[in-house]
């Protein structure tokens, strides 16, 4: 009889909370997973993209700057850039989405450093008057070299709507979290 690992067991929560999630984002979790170890969360030193070459493109990170009073991109994925519309390495996460959703993101990625927590995300994105992107996504804590819990790192997963935005939304917006403590 097989024991089940810490990561499988915390690999098999995610998926029972969140079943029809990309296996990318298995993943990528399962990356950040082996960076924890026995911490509740990673130190920034201990991931490494490169431990996820085939996710490379998708994944981005941000870490609070006190003398901005915001979260700053360190490292954003092509993908992730041509989303935007260019690069958004050196950005505030309030530059980049923009004024009238900073307080909502702003808020989420608080209370996931807050408890600390993981967060999945499936929702449509409006970026310019003609197009939206659907967007999964996985954010995830991890510790700055002080130990502050107050780097972000994601893996965003786009996919082009054309529409019109006033189009209804097919793609309700799904917001899932799990505090980190379950993930053992």
């Amino acid at each position: 009889m097989m024991t089940m690992t810490s990561k499988d067991k915390a690999l098999a929560e995610f998926r029972g909370r969140v079943p029809d999630a990309d296996p990318r984002l298995h993943s990528f979790l399962g990356a950040w997973l082996d960076a924890r170890g026995a911490d509740l969360v990673p130190r920034r030193s201990s991931f490494s993209p490169m431990s996820i070459p085939s996710l490379l493109r998708f994944i981005w990170i941000y870490e609070f700057a006190p003398e901005r009073q915001d979260f700053v991109c360190e490292l954003a994925g092509e993908s992730v850039n041509d989303v935007w519309g260019g690069s958004i390495r050196g950005r505030t996460i309030r530059e980049v989405v923009g004024e009238a959703d900073y307080p909502r993101v702003r808020g989420r990625w608080d209370a996931i450093f807050g408890q600390p927590a993981i967060q999945y995300g499936a929702m449509n994105e409006p970026l310019t008057s003609l197009e939206a992107w659907q967007a999964e996504r996985l954010l995830l804590p991890m510790a700055s070299r002080d130990g502050t819990v107050n780097v972000m790192l994601g893996i965003s997963l786009y996919k082009l709507q054309y529409r019109p935005l006033k189009a209804t939304s097919d793609v309700p917006e799904m917001v899932i979290r799990i505090p980190c403590a379950d993930l053992v």
